[in-house]
């Protein structure tokens, strides 16, 4: 292994570090998932969002149930990703090589969960409200629109490290060429 594609010691026990603290982070959430029931929370503030004349026609059969709260549990569980993908990252990192496949393909994974996670946070409320509302009478269905800044600065984020994933490509490439002549 060449020298330049090694990082210090000091930054891969951060990595280290910070790959275990993500572990963790991504065990709490889950386990903040079935213990608190955040899926009814997720529900409840789809909800709120009601007009209380829409809310009077909405009835709750088990299928509807189900679809609301596997929605929910999607919008949830996609920010799991991100830990899973900042995990990856750090664990690749820990080992020190930076232009390797393995690294590549971490941080790629990364920028695709945030840009998956902020484009579900895009969709999810729309498709929330219309879950709630879809069997309603005539006048009492509902469809929410609505755009976040954080959304789109997450959209952003994750396609700039997708961009930056793609740089790391070439510059792994580089490196392995650059290895052949030595």
């Amino acid at each position: 292994m060449n020298t330049p594609t090694l990082l210090p010691d000091r930054t891969r026990l951060v990595c280290r570090v910070l790959k275990w603290l993500a572990l963790l982070i991504l065990v709490l959430m889950v386990a903040a998932y079935f213990l608190m029931d955040v899926s009814s929370s997720i529900l409840d503030s789809a909800w709120e969002g009601l007009q209380p004349h829409v809310r009077e026609d909405v009835s709750y059969s088990g299928g509807k149930k189900l679809l609301l709260h596997v929605l929910a549990a999607i919008g949830y569980f996609s920010l799991t990703l991100i830990v899973i993908g900042a995990a990856r990252v750090f664990s690749v990192f820990q080992k020190g090589v930076v232009f390797a496949p393995a690294a590549v393909r971490a941080v790629r994974f990364l920028g695709l969960t945030i840009f998956l996670f902020a484009a579900v946070q895009l969709i999810l409320p729309t498709l929330m409200v219309l879950g709630l509302t879809y069997d309603n009478g005539p006048g009492n269905r509902a469809l929410t629109l609505g755009i976040n800044s954080n959304t789109v600065i997450l959209l952003m984020i994750g396609a700039v490290i997708l961009v930056i994933g793609q740089i790391l490509t070439q510059a792994t490439d580089i490196a392995h060429e650059n290895e052949q002549f030595i």
